[in-house]
């Protein structure tokens, strides 16, 4: 009984070690299959994430859209001009844009087309689009003279990224309507003698002719230079307006960082003499007791609106 007890227990060792090994496993097995979910977990969120993100909007909600630049209207454009060219002695390579032809009867010189400008480019459909071009064109007068006019028409093209091709000749059609002229937001009168007059006659003669320090009228970090070549001769003021008032002498006095937005109608002399009216949006500011150009204005203020003041240069 004895021998028999001590040969169970002697089986027991064995079987204790292995249970330990076991267990051991077990634990190191279980850590690994933690830490693989772990690391696992993030991607697949993500995976999950991907499989089911829903399909993105169409960016066009209908067939007919509105064409961004780099579409064929360059090409329309050539073809404008092609057809306004064409006479009966030169097709001006019509057959380029529109293989069917044209066979024009207008004498040579009648008509000329000077500039050309895209106003809408649509796609109807895939593959086609309709082109609205505006062109400036001379045409010839019964006094012999040319007089300038502005043509616009419709150009249907067909094609893509292989090329072009015109599905019929253009479509004279009416240009976009002048609105009525708008009320600028400057009331004030100024005298083109007086300080701020001067100051800007200093700067647009130093601006376009490029006679006198243009640094002299421009505020310090301003960043403007002058046109070269020069554009004109000679610069003379016509009319000088504001849109802040100024009690009388007050302008003659500006405290430090004032500002004023002044808009100036001005005549441009070339080298034979001959004028051309321009007008500048302005905004100057005061700095040691004179007035100096803080920007050139890329609009002028309209009637009701008011004037933000500007960070001068260098704050």
């Amino acid at each position: 009984m004895k021998k028999r007890r001590e040969g169970r227990i002697a089986q027991a060792i064995p079987d204790a070690q292995l249970e330990s090994v076991v267990h051991t496993a077990a634990r190191r097995i279980g850590r690994l299959l933690g830490w693989c979910v772990i690391v696992a977990s993030p991607l697949a969120v993500v995976v999950g994430l991907v499989v089911l993100r829903p399909n993105a909007p169409s960016d066009v909600p209908s067939s007919e859209r509105l064409l961004e630049a780099g579409e064929p209207q360059g090409w329309a454009e050539m073809y404008v001009r092609s057809w306004l060219s064409a006479n009966r002695d030169d097709s001006a390579g019509l057959e380029t844009f529109y293989p069917g032809g044209m066979k024009s009867t207008r004498a040579v010189g009648t008509q000329i087309p000077v500039d050309t400008s895209t106003l809408s480019v649509v796609s109807q459909r895939p593959g086609a689009w309709s082109v609205v071009v505006a062109a400036n064109i001379l045409v010839q007068q019964p006094d012999g003279r040319h007089r300038a006019r502005l043509l616009c028409a419709e150009v249907s093209l067909v094609g893509g990224t292989g090329g072009y091709v015109a599905a019929s000749l253009p479509a004279p059609m009416a240009c976009p309507r002048t609105l009525d002229a708008v009320e600028l937001g400057y009331p004030e009168i100024a005298e083109l003698t007086g300080p701020i007059g001067q100051s800007v006659h200093g700067f647009l003669v130093a601006y376009l002719v490029g006679r006198g320090e243009l640094n002299r009228y421009i505020a310090p970090g301003t960043n403007i230079g002058a046109i070269a070549p020069p554009l004109y001769a000679e610069v003379q003021l016509l009319e000088l307006r504001t849109h802040e008032s100024f009690e009388p002498g007050q302008a003659a006095r500006p405290l430090d960082g004032t500002e004023v937005h002044a808009t100036v109608r001005a005549w441009g002399y070339d080298a034979l003499g001959q004028v051309t009216t321009i007008d500048y949006a302005i905004t100057l500011a005061a700095r040691a007791g004179r007035w100096e150009v803080n920007r050139i204005d890329p609009a002028p203020l309209l009637a009701g609106t008011s004037a933000t003041p500007s960070k001068l240069p260098g704050e």
